[in-house]
């Protein structure tokens, strides 16, 4: 299963105070341990991972984090069992240190699928998969659209829950792509993408690119200037959108090349369908990255986890490839 996937996961859900010129507000929550912090998912795609749960604790905002603070929030030793109403089957904890003692195909197709094998900056990501439908290659459970799916976690004393439900998958209609700038020797191109939405349903969508091999990055969304949008402006229509380069948070930002792509660039863009939690969840996140400063607004961050925090999701997609002209 080839499909890089560099999960930008966020680690730290805790009650912080905001400062403006006028007043101090202070968030009514105040967590007097660290949460356990939960990113999984569930997908439906021909390219879709087994399903993968990565498990960490919430940290003060004012720590200061070191390889060795990072790897200490990593929680070990969980059951974490996903059912799909008939059958459940339990996720596997691999930890990148493992994978270089395994040899066999499971080790190797984890780190690839979900994007490890260059430098992790001494981080031990670990995570909870399937690892049976990572060997065999075919799934566990029954994934299937409008599908209702449970993630029961035991953890270090605590029970976490949560369901989601698999949505269906709305094609892209077609893409195609121009020059930046009529300058024969402009070297970016911008991608177009056409869609079509169906009138009379709501439906949450994500969209992701990227470039040559780099790992897939969340990009811009339909126009909004997010990863993440609903259907409530444009039910029914039918319409042009433009697809952003997706790039990393850590990656300096450049006006002249940011949301490009280059000529003789192979592109795979990623349409997705989300739920409406998992939606909310990305939505929150995404808004408060985009509100920092010290007039920021505060938003808290949507999550599906009971007894924790974070988002169990399900998500169905599909990835377009497209090659641009030297």
């Amino acid at each position: 299963m080839n499909k890089p996937i560099k999960s930008l996961f966020y680690l730290f859900f805790v009650a912080i105070a905001l400062v403006s010129c006028e007043e101090e507000y202070i968030p009514d929550t105040v967590f007097t341990r660290p949460q356990i912090v939960v990113e999984g998912y569930i997908e439906q795609s021909a390219n879709g991972l087994p399903p993968y749960v990565i498990l960490t604790r919430s940290s003060p905002f004012l720590t200061t984090l070191d390889t060795a603070a990072i790897n200490a929030l990593f929680v070990h030793g969980a059951e974490v069992w996903v059912s799909d109403g008939a059958d459940s089957v339990r996720l596997t904890e691999i930890c990148l240190s493992d994978i270089a003692a395994i040899d066999s195909a499971l080790g190797q197709s984890v780190a690839q699928g979900l994007g490890f094998g260059g430098s992790t900056n001494g981080v031990n990501f670990c995570f909870y998969v399937d690892a049976n439908a990572f060997i065999s290659g075919q799934p566990s459970l029954n994934i299937r659209q409008n599908g209702r799916y449970s993630l029961r976690i035991n953890a270090e004393g605590q029970l976490l829950t949560a369901t989601t439900t698999m949505p269906e998958y709305i094609p892209i209609d077609s893409f195609s792509f121009l020059p930046r700038s009529a300058a024969a020797d402009d070297s970016l191109m911008q991608i177009y993408g056409y869609f079509t939405d169906p009138v009379g349903e709501q439906n949450y969508y994500r969209i992701f690119s990227r470039r040559n091999q780099e790992p897939m990055y969340p990009a811009s969304s339909l126009g909004t200037g997010t990863s993440v949008t609903d259907d409530k402006i444009f039910n029914g229509q039918s319409f042009q959108f433009d697809v952003l380069r997706g790039q990393p948070i850590t990656e300096e930002f450049d006006p002249q090349t940011f949301g490009f792509f280059w000529r003789g660039d192979t592109i795979t863009v990623r349409g997705a369908a989300l739920d409406y939690e998992h939606f909310r969840f990305w939505q929150t996140v995404e808004f408060n990255a985009n509100s920092q400063g010290p007039f920021g607004t505060y938003v808290r961050i949507k999550s599906n986890i009971n007894g924790g925090l974070g988002i169990w999701g399900a998500i169905a997609y599909e990835d377009y490839t497209i090659v641009l002209p030297r």
